[in-house]
């Protein structure tokens, strides 16, 4: 796996969730925090979000070495705006991370064991395809709401996106 590779994998990573919290702000706060049944297993639309932020943080944190015992939870985020602006946070630490990689170091093991363990570039992967189940459940609850999120596809992205082509 390459850079440019893994950079356009976290483009696309960010404009879907972007994508979910824009449609996120037309359900109001009681859609966004009530708990669902059947549970899809973060109690709410805000819980699978929360999840998938914690993620894209605690992973982030793995790779970069940085102490990852700061979990998020669904209650840190009272509303869709507060969750969006600590996405943006994480969003910009991500850029930040990606430009100290090249190729060599994408390829890379780490952590405690990195001669056995995963590449870099494959727990990047991971949370791309994690990001990925968990919009895929947020988009069913706020199309339940009457808020589809429209397609979140890789190749639309990629149309709404030619630099990435």
């Amino acid at each position: 796996m390459n850079k440019g590779e893994i950079v356009t994998l976290i483009h696309f990573n960010f404009w879907a969730n972007e994508r979910i919290l824009s449609t996120c702000e037309r359900i109001s706060t009681d859609e966004f925090t009530r708990p669902h049944t059947p549970d899809p297993g973060w109690g709410s639309l805000r819980g699978i979000l929360a999840h998938t932020l914690d993620t894209e943080y605690g992973w982030r944190s793995v790779l970069q070495a940085l102490d990852a015992d700061n979990i998020l939870d669904a209650d840190d985020f009272d509303d869709v705006a507060a969750l969006k602006s600590r996405w943006e946070i994480e969003r910009a630490a991500w850029f930040d991370y990606l430009a100290s990689l090249n190729d060599e170091s994408l390829n890379l093991g780490y952590g405690d064991d990195p001669q056995n363990g995963s590449k870099v570039w494959q727990t990047i992967l991971h949370v791309v395809t994690h990001g990925i189940q968990h919009r895929s459940e947020a988009a069913v609850l706020l199309t339940e709401y009457g808020q589809s999120p429209g397609e979140l596809d890789f190749d639309l992205f990629l149309k709404e996106k030619p630099e990435f082509l």
